[in-house]
């Protein structure tokens, strides 16, 4: 899962989508996308004026693969 999280934040990061994840943990936050994205990919929302106002993140688990993570990133970049 770690490896699949750090894919994940390295393939924002390729994109330019605002992102961060800490250490050891599988959660990656980034800038939330628009609302299809978030329905499609059922994206957890949040708020934080500190980290840059509307968020979303991504929980990666067993089912997180490096292939839904590309698809995932496709959608994003077609939104830029």
């Amino acid at each position: 899962m770690l490896e699949c999280t750090a894919y994940l934040k390295q393939q924002l990061e390729n994109i330019g989508w605002p992102c961060w994840s800490n250490e050891y943990s599988n959660t990656v936050f980034f800038k939330r996308p628009s609302p299809e994205i978030c329905h499609e990919y059922t994206l957890a929302l949040g708020y934080d004026e500190h980290f840059g106002g509307e968020l979303a993140h991504i929980v990666v688990m067993q089912h997180v693969t490096k292939e839904k993570i590309d698809k995932f990133i496709t959608a994003l970049r077609a939104q830029q």
